[in-house]
């Protein structure tokens, strides 16, 4: 068993501002190797938002290699499939950052532990990567990139022997589920809907959802977010709750006030996600975690996943 599971960190919320990334190399079914390397990203901007999510500064990266000086180094390391956790935002880290220096995207398979946990441990109710690694008792520092993708490559080789396989290719068998694919000019996501193709993919001002309309005339498709339903609760850190309905609805999906039968994320602003981690749960919690009861795949999601995954 064979496989590269990569973590990015960024400096702001653009998707070129790579500032760290980690990478595990998996061989035999063991973590052989693991790396973690600082990148200056350009422009050397750091949005207090993520600096308070990774702690990684300016300063800290001044003499760091920028990501075209880095890439063939991280790109010669990767052995077999690259696996990471949201790999929508990894690969989409790794898109923008190659578009912006006009380098070609390589040719690689890669998976999403995300969407493996979501069909491997079903009902959770939620599939943030340090909520995974709890619930198998996997430690580690949580957003340290090369802690990060310890985490996720444990996470792989623990879905793949629970499923009594013997490598992440053969994960695509027990689920109508498909590996997603970097190539030059283009890209293709991974995902899966489980054992039954029929399954749906399983800040404190005021706006009402009714009042946030599309400001687009076309969606992407394979968007996250594309087709999904969501509400949010608590003072959101990043942007604005009207910002972040705004781009759910941009992205074709939908934004309710409550908590329904036909949500799939809850969204929780970055206090009230370290709160409901205590213990401390809003009714809208407390109603997402009996919908899961009722088997429903609803998720509550930290702030810090929603803005991944945007």
């Amino acid at each position: 068993m064979s496989f590269t599971a990569i973590d990015f960190e960024t400096a702001n919320s653009s998707r070129g501002s790579a500032c760290a990334v980690g990478f595990c190399t998996v061989k035999g079914g063991e973590i052989i190797r693991a790396v973690h390397h600082l990148i200056r990203p350009d422009p050397l901007y750091f949005s207090p938002f993520n600096i308070s999510i990774h702690g990684i500064r300016e300063e800290d990266v001044a003499n760091a290699p920028s990501f075209a000086e880095l890439w063939p180094e991280v790109l010669a390391s990767i052995s077999g499939p690259l696996v990471a956790h949201n790999a929508s935002f990894d690969i989409s880290v790794i898109r923008r950052s190659l578009d912006n220096v006009g380098m070609d995207y390589p040719d690689i398979d890669y998976y999403c532990t995300r969407v493996i946990s979501k069909l491997t441990w079903p009902g959770m109710s939620t599939y943030a990567l340090d909520h995974i690694a709890q619930h198998l008792g996997i430690s580690f520092q949580h957003h340290n990139a090369e802690e990060d993708a310890r985490a996720c490559a444990s996470v792989a080789l623990e879905a793949c022997r629970v499923h009594g396989v013997g490598s992440i290719c053969e994960l695509e068998q027990p689920f109508v589920f498909a590996a997603g694919r970097l190539y030059p000019g283009g890209y293709t996501p991974c995902h899966g809907c489980g054992k039954d193709p029929s399954v749906r993919g399983q800040g404190s001002q005021k706006v009402r959802a009714a009042d946030v309309l599309a400001t687009v005339d076309e969606f992407d498709s394979e968007h996250p977010f594309f087709g999904k339903s969501f509400v949010f609760t608590g003072a959101m850190t990043a942007l604005l709750r009207k910002d972040a309905m705004q781009a759910v609805v941009d992205c074709g999906g939908s934004c309710h006030d409550t908590v329904r039968q036909d949500t799939d994320f809850l969204v929780l602003g970055q206090n009230g996600y370290i709160g409901y981690r205590s213990g401390h749960k809003s009714s809208k919690m407390k109603k997402a975690e009996d919908m899961l009861g009722k088997g429903l795949p609803i998720e509550i999601l930290s702030e810090a996943d929603f803005v991944s995954m945007l």
